[in-house]
């Protein structure tokens, strides 16, 4: 009976050191996972420029650009700069990203023109890819469910909704490391619910201790065969002016 006793108090005892272990650690808000999600892919400088080797693989061969992106935090927001450095043919058109929209220029044009964030840059990376997919601030979480990883870990699905018609695609499914939170996929998603889209985070960097994400593949879920690799090169955090993200200055 004393033995049954021990027994029933060591179980009770691990049961509450249990207890305590869930307590500690209660599950992510929404604003945690999506804060995570964006805080693991960028890097946390609030001006830096950085250059990307973009190579979009099609049936009849590969093709290759180089691009500049300029990122700075203006106000509290985000702005983003595009600019080609290769092919030859591609030099001088620049596209900016601002909370007010997406705004692109080439030589030639008396003004900038306005489009979607879908608007492709180069082979199936959309100016919200190339520059990345914000999801703090432009999504909210409308469900989230346990799956299981290869190498059976555990991961977490998060479908996500835009809060705004004009963010560039309105909705995601993020699929995460449960115990990291790193994002391992993004799917995008038309207006019809159509896939469009997987973003696949191949490959995860730092950069004095500040990680993101060096590697991505999108895969082309419309036409399977087209896919774009987007590797960055180089990081250099940096004061950036203002003006670099003013559409208005665009061509001047």
């Amino acid at each position: 009976m004393k033995r049954l006793t021990q027994y029933v108090l060591l179980a009770a005892l691990a049961a509450a050191v249990l207890g305590i272990v869930l307590v500690a650690q209660p599950a992510p808000t929404d604003d945690q996972l999506l804060e995570a999600f964006d805080r693991a892919r960028f890097v946390e400088s609030p001006s830096f420029t950085m250059t990307v080797e973009v190579v979009a693989d099609r049936p009849d061969g590969t093709k290759q650009a180089i691009v500049q992106l300029y990122f700075k935090e203006i106000n509290g927001k985000r702005y983003a700069r595009i600019e080609f450095l290769a092919p030859e043919d591609l030099k001088g058109q620049v596209y900016v990203s601002t909370p007010d929209g997406v705004f692109f220029w080439q030589p030639g044009l008396a003004t900038p023109l306005k489009v979607s964030g879908r608007q492709q840059v180069f082979g199936d990376s959309s100016v919200s890819e190339t520059v990345g997919i914000q999801f703090k601030g432009d999504y909210k979480v409308k469900a989230r469910k346990d799956v299981t990883l290869p190498g059976n870990k555990a991961g977490l699905e998060v479908d996500l909704e835009a809060t705004e018609k004009s963010v560039a695609f309105q909705k995601v499914t993020v699929t995460a490391d449960k115990a990291t939170l790193r994002p391992v996929k993004a799917r995008l998603f038309a207006l019809s619910g159509d896939p469009l889209n997987d973003v696949t985070y191949q490959e995860y960097a730092t950069l004095d201790k500040d990680e993101y994400v060096k590697k991505q593949l999108i895969e082309n879920q419309l036409i399977k065969t087209n896919k774009t690799l987007l590797t960055i090169t180089k990081i250099e955090a940096k004061d950036l002016p203002n003006d670099l993200f003013d559409p208005n200055k665009l061509g001047k």
